[in-house]
């Protein structure tokens, strides 16, 4: 009896250090995958801070340090969003701190970079906002780590663990945007403005306007049909004011159909590049722009249209694949074929280029 009741013991010792041990060799096999993907993040956004300050630096009269030190500040700019405890009213609020962040970073982009275009300026925004984007990422990251850590939490380490595939997806498509800002070359994103120009080409539009600060506007009558074009004002990357340009539009004639063009993230299993027919405003974002242009749209009761072209996160914040090129090239035709078929002629429609025009002349 008393031989049975020591192996017992021995065995409910020893299945217990098994548990204890098997416990700590999981948690330590999943915070070094979860360092792993740190030092991958740490690497990206140091990386990409390193290519800020030099392109910064190559336009600036101001010396390296202080231009990394400016660097620094603009990647740490916080946006705070207004009050939500009453929403009424919380578009125009929120629109009003994105047009003054963006106003404000811009500026102080043109005053380290003094020596740069106006191209260089924009640019050289949309860069800031991908290292900020980077930054922002591993530091929350960072701190879940070390939360977890700090508690010895199994749990909260493998939840991280589990999400850090998705993560590591939006570093790569920052990254791609990084590359691409700093060269000012299209981007899947550029999808929208690149069919918007491409139709002016083809339709021969001579009236261009630019009543809304970096968004121009082309007029051309076809085939008994009055149709307005509106794009970012491109080569620089900007996604400009798509629903002041409409506003503007609606001001001076009477709209009986709006089309927009835009880049859309395809689900896993679906093919880079195509194209989907919607309903509604495509266009991604805060939704700042697009309830203005449903608003304006729905007092008219003039019927939305959108057309789609699929493709991943990567795709579209990295240098414009050929796929995505051909889709946007096939996308021309798709849209042409929409504002004949569906705008009677007498009539007027817009055709909205929603996304970055970065590249886009």
């Amino acid at each position: 009896m008393n031989g049975t009741t020591f192996d017992l013991i021995v065995t409910m010792i020893v299945l217990m250090l098994f548990a204890y041990l098997s416990r700590e060799l999981e948690i330590m096999r999943a915070i070094n995958e979860v360092e792993g993907y740190l030092a991958l993040f740490k690497q990206s956004r140091d990386n990409a801070f390193e290519s800020l300050t030099k392109s910064l630096g190559r336009l600036s009269h101001l010396g390296e340090k202080e231009v990394r030190e400016k660097a620094s500040q603009l990647i740490e700019t916080a946006l705070i969003f207004p009050v939500n405890l009453d929403p009424y009213g919380i578009v125009e609020k929120i629109r009003h701190i994105l047009y003054t962040a963006q106003e404000e970073v811009e500026g102080e982009v043109a005053r380290i970079a003094s020596k740069g275009s106006r191209v260089d300026v924009q640019n050289l925004t949309n860069l800031v906002e991908a290292v900020r984007a980077l930054n922002y990422l591993y530091k929350v990251i960072n701190h879940y780590y070390l939360i977890a850590r700090k508690f010895k939490s199994l749990w909260l380490i493998l939840q991280l663990n589990a999400l850090l595939p998705f993560v590591l997806e939006e570093i790569k498509a920052l990254e791609g945007a990084v590359k691409a800002f700093r060269n000012g070359l299209p981007i899947g994103d550029s999808a929208g403005p690149y069919v918007v120009a491409s139709l002016a080409r083809r339709f021969g539009a001579v009236r261009r306007y630019e009543p809304v600060k970096d968004t121009e506007i082309f007029y051309v009558e076809h085939k008994g049909r009055r149709i307005y074009l509106a794009k970012a004002r491109g080569p620089g990357g900007t996604v400009g004011h798509l629903d002041e340009a409409l506003k503007w539009i609606l001001e001076r004639d009477e709209v009986s159909l709006i089309v927009s063009v835009d880049a859309a993230l395809k689900l896993e299993g679906e093919e880079t590049g195509l194209i989907s027919h919607g309903f509604g405003v495509a266009m991604g974002g805060i939704g700042v722009e697009r309830f203005r242009i449903e608003e304006m749209a729905t007092k008219r009761r003039i019927p939305l249209y959108a057309v789609l072209i699929k493709m991943s996160e990567w795709e579209a914040s990295s240098i414009m694949s050929e796929k995505v090129y051909r889709a946007a090239d096939k996308a021309v035709g798709i849209v042409h074929d929409v504002l004949l078929n569906k705008c009677a002629p007498g009539s007027t429609a817009v055709v909205l280029g929603v996304g970055n025009t970065i590249g886009v002349p």
